[in-house]
Order: structure tokens, then C-alpha cells, then sequence
């Protein structure tokens, strides 16, 4: 499960990247457009984990009928129909029955003509922005909260996140700030990592730490000869490895032995869930991962 999230971050985000934030047509934006005829929605499917956990923060967990196939959160999610996310089944997702369908930017580059088709049948179909700052995923607890009257809830929700993010940020030691990070999310077969522009980079920015690719943009193929001459204090995979393994796969890099997160060992390992979902949990992620740069 937790390669199978790797794997769909990295897709999601370079799909995202590579179109989903171009100029959209006047259809696009308006089915992009937060719902205003009231409607409560009583059968609802999420395409993105992050959404998914919006709405069970907002209190319609069970009005939830289905959910993508790298749903893990919360355990709810374990007994509801589950859709493949970038190979859309029209006819199951039709047999679900939904009212309303929670899709990403990502799904409108890559799966807007089947959801058109469920769009045609009259089915709601709301594309949720995506979110590459902290800023931007308060935007889309509102987004959620609109489209399903949850309004008052979804601006509660920002304001509890908000105050859990800035006590994280708070406990940030100063004596340490600008330690300089590499987020590996992907070790083969090839090296990505995040540089400007992703939520990586604004969540290491946040706890005043430097992201070593903060001066390339979106989710970046690197190497190991890169790495190197950037020589990062702190290296943190999210790439679903354990700690020790992280360390032993590093210690067998040519020439890492002399990158300083190696030779101190402040190599670390991160749930990429906790830190890659903008949503209701991210303060925890947050401090996990202050926890790991400054450790």
C-alpha cells in the first residue's frame, strides 16, 4: 500500500504539473465551480485521499459511497466501493449511484471524457483544486464545505488546522533553522524529489528548513551525482523504505559517504500519507517532519 501511494503521488503530481494548471475552457472552470443550489448530497464519491478525509472532517463519513483505490483513511474508508482513479469505470461508478463525485485536477487531464459521460447522466461532478501550498489546502476545506453546505464546519476545520500548523512552527528551534533538506520520494528506477512550487517544499519552508531543489520547479528527476554537489544536512525518504534501509541504501552510493546527512546520519524515513495529503491531518505530518529535520 504504502508503494502503491508513492507511486500515485508522483503521477498525480506530474500530471498536475504538466497540464492540469493550464488555461482551462469556460465548461472546465465552470464544472470547477463550487455548487450553489444547496443540494445536500446524500451519495457521495472521492477520487483523492485527501478530499476523502475532508469530508469525513466535515462530518459526511457516512454519506461517503466510494473512494479511490489508495484510500486508507480513515478506516472507514476500508468498506466502501473502491474506483480506480486513472482508469475510470463508468458503469461501476454509475451502479454506485452517486450524487455527487469529488475529483481532482488531476482527473480533468486525464479522465474528463468519462467523467463527462457521468456529468451527461446527472451526476455532480466538482474538480477540487489542487493544493500546492498550506495556504492553498485551507482553500480546499472551503471548497468541500461549499460544494456540500458544510460551510461552517469547513471554516472551523481551517481555523483548528491553522492553530495545530502554527504550534508546530512555534517549537521550530531557532538555533537550528536552515538545515538543508533532500526529500527523496521515489529511489528507483529513478530519483525524484520535489523542488519549487509542490507541498514538500512549502512544508520545509514553513519550519524554516531549505529545500536543497527549492530553485527547480514541480517534481524533479535527479541523481545521485546532484545530490552530491548539494550536500544536504538532512536527506528524508518517502518512498515507503524503513530508516535503516534508507541509511544502507545511502552508505552504498558511490561517493555519498561524504554527504554530511550520510556521515552524520540524519537520514531519515517519512509515511509519505502524512505529509503528501493536504488535508485535516497535515499538522501531524508537519511535526513529524521538524521532528526528523531537527533531531
Amino acid at each position: 500500500m504504502k508503494r502503491l501511494n508513492v507511486i500515485y503521488l508522483i503521477l498525480a503530481a506530474l500530471i498536475v504539473l504538466s497540464g492540469c494548471q493550464s488555461g482551462n475552457s469556460d465548461s472546465n472552470k465552470e464544472t470547477k465551480q463550487e455548487s450553489t443550489d444547496k443540494k445536500e448530497y446524500k451519495r457521495i464519491v472521492s477520487l483523492i485521499p485527501s478530499n476523502t478525509e475532508i469530508l469525513y472532517e466535515l462530518g459526511l463519513g457516512d454519506k461517503v459511497v466510494g473512494v479511490s483505490t489508495v484510500d486508507d483513511y480513515p478506516k472507514g474508508v476500508k468498506n466502501k466501493k473502491k474506483f480506480d482513479a486513472f482508469k475510470l469505470d463508468t458503469e461501476a461508478l454509475l451502479k454506485a449511484k452517486p450524487d455527487l463525485i469529488l475529483a481532482h485536477e488531476s482527473n480533468q487531464s486525464t479522465q474528463e471524457k468519462d467523467l463527462k459521460k457521468l456529468s451527461d447522466a446527472g451526476v455532480k461532478v466538482v474538480y477540487i483544486d489542487d493544493a500546492n501550498s498550506i495556504n492553498e489546502m485551507y482553500k480546499t476545506f472551503k471548497q468541500v464545505g461549499k460544494v456540500t453546505g458544510k460551510e461552517r464546519e469547513a471554516n472551523q476545520l481551517v481555523r483548528k488546522v491553522k492553530s495545530e500548523i502554527n504550534n508546530v512552527i512555534k517549537e521550530v528551534p531557532k538555533e537550528q533553522q536552515g538545515k538543508k533538506v533532500f526529500m527523496e520520494i521515489s529511489s528507483q528506477p529513478d530519483i525524484y524529489t520535489s523542488g519549487s512550487n509542490t507541498f514538500y517544499d512549502d512544508m520545509l519552508n514553513s519550519i524554516k528548513a531549505e529545500n536543497i531543489y527549492h530553485d527547480q520547479e514541480g517534481w524533479i528527476k535527479t541523481d545521485k551525482e546532484s545530490i552530491l554537489k548539494r550536500n544536504p544536512d538532512v536527506m528524508i525518504t518517502t518512498s515507503g523504505q524503513n530508516e535503516d534501509e534508507y541509511q544502507k541504501l545511502n552508505n552504498n552510493r558511490d561517493g555519498f559517504e561524504q554527504v554530511k546527512a550520510v556521515k552524520e546520519k540524519h537520514v531519515h524515513a517519512l509515511n509519505a500519507d502524512m505529509i503528501s495529503r493536504p488535508g485535516p491531518r497535515l499538522a501531524k505530518g508537519l511535526k513529524e517532519l521538524s521532528d526528523k529535520v531537527y533531531d
